[in-house]
């Protein structure tokens, strides 16, 4: 299996900020919404933004790789979408939404931006086409994102991680703690001058 990931803190602006940059990337790019719970309860539609995806489903949306591949059957367009008539998915990218969480002790959690694919699953030309399209996913991110400069409560960084502007201004400005999935809580930090 090949996968990548990224945790993130993003807030709905820098989403859509996320969204323009891959779309200048892949004009024909489609998101899937996710909304919660099995999947046979909820009918999944395919939307022209990361933003509307999201909206819809809420708390995470999935891009198909190649750009352009084909969607499962029970996936629907909404208005103004093309089924995608390419070869089937082989990758799946995944757009985690960050949240500020209040109850307990208030904190801005992290969300995800991975892509996985199993190798085996895939023809020598479409496994050197992903990681292509992957790299290329990535030079959004950091397009839109800076690296998130936080600190664990005993000094040390923890790196790999990015910020959106929006977040990053408001996490400054509120003193949000960051959080990860799981107790650990962490501050953002400014970097000191070179």
């Amino acid at each position: 299996m090949v996968q990548t990931s990224t945790d993130l803190w993003l807030l709905p602006e820098d989403e859509v900020l996320l969204g323009q940059h891959i779309t200048a990337a892949f004009p024909d790019a489609a998101w899937r919404c996710s909304q919660p719970g099995p999947r046979s309860l909820h009918q999944l539609h395919l939307h022209p933004t990361i933003e509307t995806a999201l909206t819809c489903g809420g708390v995470q949306a999935f891009l198909s790789l190649p750009i352009g591949a084909s969607l499962p059957a029970d996936v629907e367009p909404v208005d103004g979408v093309r089924p995608p008539t390419g070869p089937p998915t082989r990758a799946i990218v995944q757009l985690l939404r960050s949240q500020i969480v209040s109850f307990s002790d208030e904190h801005f959690r992290s969300g995800r931006l991975a892509v996985r694919w199993f190798e085996s699953d895939v023809d020598p030309d479409t496994h050197r086409l992903l990681p292509s399209q992957t790299r290329a996913i990535w030079t959004a991110l950091k397009a839109a994102t800076r690296v998130a400069h936080i600190e664990r409560p005993n000094g040390s960084r923890l790196t790999g991680t990015r910020i959106g502007p929006a977040a990053h201004d408001k996490v400054l400005r509120d003193s949000i703690a960051l959080g990860r999935p799981g107790a650990e809580r962490f501050q953002l930090i400014k970097p000191a001058r070179a």
